[in-house]
């Protein structure tokens, strides 16, 4: 505990059965979290370094101080937006129809040309009718047996509102991972780090994250104060990369392909750097 600590702020985050983020995302952990909330250390600042859809976030109990940050200049006003004009955003969408044509217009658009409002619209909108959550080159998602997952009227109302309200005090970064690390890190932090899959690092955008950043975010990890919970894919180049630390395995399904028979499909590999009571 570091010695300016009041231990009165020192919190061991609870699971809320019903938080929800606000979109699917590939290996998004939303079937992770209950999880990894319950591995959680006591902490005084949780920082969530890969945001994405943020469902750890949305799945647990406030901590102290909290931060989420993403690299994704999008994503990150769309936070903003969520935290500070949710009404504004609402309005944004009373006339909007689920289009295939309004899809492709709306990727083709200029977003440096709009306001942060219509920026955050924009994205939301390409992001929920989009097929898998897929940011970069999305195509539009249509489904003979399935709703659309863009929620719209009073549906869309609810969405907000309750995003708002968790995200009233937390702090929203836009930094690489290795300057927020740097500076958020203390002996009472614990981070959490949700990066792309090991062999997915386009799946977000060309030069997002790179197969060296796995070893730059491994030796930084290495000599932190705080704590932290990494998730991975587990694959043997994970496994050789992050040796020494402590591992813990979990099958979920992550795939977009819901038929999927490959039995290596959600082996997911949780990585620590302190030991989790059996």
């Amino acid at each position: 505990m570091s010695p300016k600590t009041n231990p009165s702020t020192l919190t061991k985050p609870t699971y809320n059965a019903s938080g929800r983020s606000f979109s699917g995302w590939l290996g998004g952990k939303s079937q992770l979290a209950r999880t990894i909330i319950e591995m959680m250390p006591e902490h005084q600042h949780y920082c969530e370094v890969f945001g994405g859809a943020g469902w750890v976030l949305f799945k647990k109990s406030a901590s102290t101080l909290e931060t989420i940050n993403d690299v994704n200049g999008d994503l990150i006003n769309l936070y903003r937006v969520f935290k500070y004009h949710p009404d504004a955003l609402e309005k944004e969408f009373e006339t909007q129809l689920i289009s295939r044509e309004e899809f492709e217009r709306l990727k083709a658009e200029n977003s440096k040309s709009l306001t942060d409002i219509q920026r955050a619209a924009r994205f939301y909108y390409l992001l929920r009718t989009c097929f898998g959550a897929k940011i970069a080159e999305p195509n539009f998602f249509s489904h003979v047996e399935r709703k659309p997952h863009l929620k719209l009227g009073d549906e869309l109302k609810t969405v907000l509102s309750t995003i708002h309200q968790r995200l009233q005090k937390v702090n929203i970064e836009n930094r690489n991972f290795d300057t927020l690390i740097s500076k958020m890190d203390r002996p009472d932090t614990l981070f959490y780090l949700d990066p792309p899959y090991y062999n997915c690092e386009n799946y977000y955008g060309k030069d997002i994250f790179s197969r060296t950043d796995f070893e730059k975010l491994r030796d930084l990890l290495k000599n932190i104060q705080g704590k932290f919970i990494l998730s991975l894919n587990d694959v043997p180049a994970v496994r050789e990369l992050f040796e020494g630390f402590y591992f813990h395995t979990k099958q979920i399904r992550w795939s977009l392909n819901s038929n999927s028979q490959d039995e290596n499909n959600g082996k997911e590999l949780i990585i620590t750097n302190f030991e989790i009571p059996e």
